[in-house]
């Protein structure tokens, strides 16, 4: 049996030593490592705050009630949104004169943009950059009436250039110029329905003579009307040769002339004169029916047509203007969903001859002296109704003889609607 290694106290004692040295050593590199460690944290910055004096209940009263958030709200509201560069809804616009005016309007397909002015101030001139794309129709009582409506035209769409915009500039009879610009936009909720144009009439005047520029352009009178209107006029000259036609075969395409719907109309309204009107005593007159009608169709116009090929007529009871002239006021209808366009010179008077049994013999076209119509370029809207103001000289009419109003629109121009004018005698 192997004895017991046994040690000397010396030996012993070295040994002890060894371990004591290795332990201290471990001991002082962990110390010196966490030293280093939390000499890297920054220290923490002391912040002053100020001792509040709220009572707890007031401090309670700010607490939120996240809970109370919808399940599908976002979390995240944009603060800043991004605001539209064009005016939309009801507006308000004030101008300084010293400064030139720049409206920028939205502008929606099937919507209008009515913009007012001053009392004191009228329109002397329409400007319309590109009437294809938004159009002005001014009120036949223009003499009185200080605003315009705006129109969208087919191609007045939003697009990613921007190149469908347009502008239309006034000039008013004191001599301020606006420029409207309009911006075409997808949403009725972003057109400009209304905007109130606002300026101070002898502000505009006294800074135009100090610039040397023209004011109280026109003269002094507000009644002349502007030389642009959507109410599109003209004095059509009475030189024009009848001309005849020849009665219809019974089984020809035109046939469908003499099978349009027909509508009776009260006697004619007759209005005493001493003298001839003159042309614009005419216009004047014309213009003053035209707007009755528009402000009550129903009061005025008779009843409508069946609808023929997507239109329908309604006529208003004849005036007599003097001896000689003649108006009446016609209503066209769109009951389609889609843009017509009438045929160039519709509507057309015509005097038409019928044998005992009602048929067409012939029919001649009766001149047309002066017209007014709210139709641009013969455009009807879906849903929409143009009015056209006819004078013409009443001429003189045999027991089997009528006037006839015939409308043909593009898509079907040889098979045009008609009705008669049943007080024209």
């Amino acid at each position: 049996m192997k004895k017991p290694r046994t040690y000397k106290p010396a030996e012993y004692f070295m040994k002890l030593l060894g371990v004591a040295l290795v332990a201290l050593a471990v001991i002082a590199g962990n110390a010196e490592a966490q030293i280093r460690k939390t000499s890297n944290k920054p220290k923490p910055k002391k912040v002053v705050r100020p001792v509040s004096h709220e009572s707890k209940s007031e401090i309670a009263e700010r607490v939120i009630n996240i809970s109370a958030v919808p399940a599908g709200a976002q979390p995240v509201a944009v603060v800043n949104a991004p605001q539209p560069d064009f005016l939309s809804g009801e507006a308000n616009v004030t101008v300084n004169p010293k400064q030139p005016t720049i409206v920028r309007l939205g502008l929606a397909q099937n919507a209008v943009t009515i913009v007012e002015f001053p009392a004191s101030d009228g329109i002397y001139y329409i400007h319309e950059g590109n009437p294809k794309l938004a159009s002005v129709f001014q009120s036949p009582t223009k003499e009185t009436d200080r605003s315009v409506t705006i129109y969208p035209g087919e191609g007045f769409v939003p697009s990613k250039d921007g190149a469908t915009s347009a502008a239309i500039s006034l000039q008013m009879r004191s001599g301020l110029v606006l420029i409207l610009e309009l911006v075409p936009v997808s949403e009725l909720k972003k057109n400009a329905h209304r905007c109130v144009i606002t300026y101070d009439r002898d502000a505009v005047v006294s800074a135009r003579k100090i610039a040397g520029l023209a004011f109280n352009l026109g003269g002094e009178s507000a009644g002349a009307s502007p030389i642009n209107s959507r109410a599109v006029s003209k004095l059509v000259g009475t030189a024009q040769v009848t001309e005849l036609r020849s009665p219809d075969p019974p089984n020809s395409d035109n046939a469908s002339i003499t099978q349009a719907a027909f509508t009776d109309l009260p006697d004619t309204k007759r209005v005493s004169s001493k003298r001839a009107m003159t042309d614009s005593e005419i216009s004047k007159t014309s213009n003053k029916r035209l707007a009755d009608v528009l402000r009550d169709p129903r009061k005025h116009l008779g009843t409508w047509t069946p609808q023929l090929h997507g239109l329908e007529l309604s006529l208003t009871r004849i005036t007599d203007l003097d001896a000689e002239n003649r108006l009446v006021i016609i209503g066209i209808r769109n009951s389609t969903t889609s843009n017509l366009r009438l045929v160039q010179g519709s509507p057309e008077l015509q005097i038409q001859t019928l044998d005992k049994e009602g048929n067409s013999l012939l029919t001649s076209k009766l001149d047309i002296r002066y017209l007014e119509t709210t139709a641009f370029e013969g455009l009807l809207l879906p849903g929409s109704t143009t009015f056209h103001a006819l004078v013409y000289k009443a001429p003189t009419l045999g027991t089997n003889q009528k006037i006839r109003v015939v409308v043909a629109q593009s898509n079907a121009a040889d098979a045009p609607i008609s009705a008669a004018l049943n007080g024209s005698k």
